[in-house]
């Protein structure tokens, strides 16, 4: 990618051309003259090279911004939600919280419209379908972490159950040790009751 460089520099030599012969004339003693400048021919416009993956790595890292943003956004919009449904608060003043609610969602539906507009009409062509590629890979992603999320739930399940099950075999553990010592008490009672009857 390259960018137009200002034409200044074609006005610049053309005061400088100007200033040396307006000096030159006084120099050998003439009538200073006032010497119109020649016009300039235009140079050609000079270009300046831009490197294109630092321009990719701007764009990424605007984008990478905006949708920490936007995740936030709909973090609270979550938040707000399921502290509607699960927290009952008696002093809540409704609209207050629907008119919040519906702005959240709103700025949220602007900021998709403007970074599809960014991505599909802004973005430099050598970027290619971002918008595209990006929001495929986003789906990609969402399914992995469904995936990750479903083995989690189902590891802490399986955690919960065994911890259940060792608490269980504790409590059946403890219980069997607890009738031992009583079956052991009483064949001692028992035994001590014998002896004292023979003795007699």
């Amino acid at each position: 990618m390259e960018v137009k460089a200002t034409v200044d520099e074609a006005v610049g030599i053309g005061r400088e051309i100007y200033g040396f012969w307006g000096t030159l004339a006084k120099f050998f003693g003439g009538a200073s003259t006032p010497v119109s400048p020649k016009p300039v021919a235009k140079k050609k416009d000079k270009y300046i090279a831009v490197d294109e993956t630092q321009v990719m790595v701007g764009v990424v890292k605007n984008l990478t911004e905006f949708f920490r943003i936007q995740e936030q956004l709909a973090a609270h919009i979550r938040e707000e939600e399921d502290k509607s449904r699960n927290i009952y608060e008696p002093d809540q003043n409704q609209m207050e919280s629907a008119l919040k609610r519906v702005m959240a969602q709103d700025q949220m539906a602007a900021l998709e419209v403007t970074i599809r507009e960014t991505m599909v009409y802004q973005s430099p062509p050598e970027m290619g379908a971002l918008y595209s590629k990006v929001f495929e890979m986003r789906d990609v992603i969402a399914a992995e972490q469904e995936a990750a999320r479903l083995a989690q739930e189902q590891k802490e399940r399986r955690q919960r159950w065994q911890r259940h099950q060792r608490e269980k075999n504790q409590s059946l553990k403890a219980g069997a040790a607890v009738l031992t010592l009583i079956l052991i008490a009483y064949l001692w009672i028992w035994l001590l009751w014998l002896k004292q009857l023979r003795s007699l």
